[in-house]
């Protein structure tokens, strides 16, 4: 057994290799499809081909120039709606104004009128008040004649002072004092 895996040593250093000749690869060309040749057109067809390219070369046209139309129109409406909305802003804003304006004048206004009654109702509470004293005067020159009250003026003697004698040993002497206008240190003997 040992001898199948042994190797002699000339057969170790030098492998055997068998050198092939090196073939080109081209690449593989597809097969052209061949086309198959038209049959020549009649001028019947011709003419029938012509005419259908022709309208529908119209219906293009008239198809871009309606988009066209639709376009301008559709910008149109776009620049209008905003030119309405720009003025009814500025609609808006004057009709706010105006009312604004409208609601300080009407209240200068009621202010006005109520200042304007209420010197109504002073004038006249004013007036009716004079009437009444007019008539109170006039009823009591005639029913009361005018009496001019005598002035008596009677002489009365000043108060007399008491005479106190104050103990100087009291707790009470200053008190005392002040009370009867005698201060501490001041006897004052009549």
């Amino acid at each position: 057994m040992s001898d199948l895996f042994e190797v002699s040593e000339d057969e170790k250093t030098e492998p055997i290799v068998e050198e092939k000749p090196l073939e080109i690869v081209q690449p593989l060309e597809k097969p052209k499809k061949v086309k198959k040749p038209r049959k020549p057109l009649s001028d019947e067809r011709k003419m029938q081909l012509r005419e259908q390219l022709k309208i529908g070369r119209l219906r293009s046209l008239e198809k871009r120039r309606g988009n066209k139309k639709e376009k301008e129109l559709v910008k149109v409406k776009e620049e209008e709606t905003i030119k309405e909305v720009e003025i009814k802003k500025k609609i808006k804003n004057q009709e706010d104004k105006e009312k604004e304006l409208e609601e300080r004048l009407t209240k200068r206004i009621h202010a006005k009128i109520e200042k304007e009654n209420e010197e109504k109702r002073t004038r006249s509470e004013i007036e009716r008040l004079r009437e009444q004293v007019k008539q109170l005067t006039a009823n009591r020159k005639e029913t009361i004649p005018e009496v001019k009250p005598e002035v008596v003026i009677e002489k009365t003697k000043p108060k007399e002072r008491k005479q106190v004698t104050f103990n100087k040993f009291s707790p009470y002497q200053d008190r005392l004092m002040f009370q009867y206008g005698r201060f501490k240190g001041l006897d004052q003997q009549d």
